[in-house]
């Protein structure tokens, strides 16, 4: 919710100071909108990591990106012209600006995508950035590792705690990572490219669930060792037999990692899953 409110504000502090907006065409081709501009103050240069409120709209206003706190490496600029990271030198911390810049040259050289069929070779997109903070690539990855290193003891305090209120009969097959079983058949063991059938009930270690099958009675299927299953599925399917009933556990490592999954799984999060295994087929 906090991150939906920020959001709204800084798109209508935006919207209300471009109401009298003036237009400036910079000497390096782009063109701006000073809501709010600094001649002092921390300025990022190429390599540095700037943390921004990102909003990017279409000629006829419909938004193709909007976030808020996310980090990006200031590049070399590509191209003459007006670039995104021209845009970024010219501003300062704390500073707030629209650019337009052309959008074939951003997807292009920035994106390194091919344009939107929907953008004209001249068509300008806007850029409303507000720069939050910048730091050198070296500060921003001794911040990172502390990030993680807090994160991953964290994880592992929560995970030896549940593993206490739980069935001691469990196999670890990882590190972090078990299968405790709870019906176990005779059925014969999963193998890699088998298509797999499952119910499950998936939830965190404080019991929160955020996915589940039962409701909607359709069962999760997937194939053992597709790379668009998380790592923990992958690794565990081999040691469970067809038909059998169980809890899986998977450390964040080997399922949404240091980023989590957006408004869904917070980062450093293990994940539980209690499963049936419904049906086993071979790929032909």
């Amino acid at each position: 919710m906090n991150r939906f409110l920020t959001l709204i504000l800084l798109s209508l502090l935006i919207v209300s100071c471009n109401k009298s907006g003036k237009i400036i065409e910079h000497e390096k081709g782009f063109k701006y909108i000073p809501f709010r501009h600094s001649d002092y103050g921390l300025s990022p240069r190429v390599g540095d990591i700037v943390t921004v409120y990102f909003k990017v709209t279409t000629p006829n206003d419909s938004i193709l990106q909007e976030e808020n706190n996310l980090n990006l490496q200031v590049q070399q600029p590509q191209h003459q012209g007006g670039t995104i990271d021209e845009a970024f030198m010219f501003m300062n911390r704390g500073d707030s600006m629209a650019f337009f810049i052309n959008g074939h040259n951003y997807y292009e050289y920035y994106m390194k995508e091919t344009p939107p069929e929907f953008l004209a070779k001249n068509d300008l997109l806007r850029f409303d950035i507000v720069l939050h903070d910048v730091m050198s690539m070296k500060k921003f990855e001794e911040l990172r590792r502390q990030r993680l290193s807090t994160g991953e003891l964290e994880e592992k305090i929560l995970l030896d705690n549940y593993l206490e209120r739980v069935s001691k009969k469990r196999t670890e097959i990882d590190s972090m990572l078990f299968w405790i079983p709870e019906i176990d058949t005779k059925g014969r063991l999963i193998k890699e490219n088998d298509i797999v059938e499952i119910h499950y009930i998936a939830y965190f270690i404080d019991g929160k669930i955020f996915s589940e099958t039962y409701q909607s009675d359709s069962p999760f299927i997937f194939t053992v060792g597709d790379n668009r299953v998380i790592e923990g599925f992958n690794k565990v399917m081999p040691h469970i037999r067809n038909g059998s009933k169980g809890r899986i556990v998977i450390p964040s490592y080997l399922g949404y990692g240091s980023k989590g999954l957006p408004d869904l799984v917070p980062p450093f999060t293990t994940l539980i899953f209690d499963i049936e295994v419904v049906s086993v087929k071979t790929m032909p």
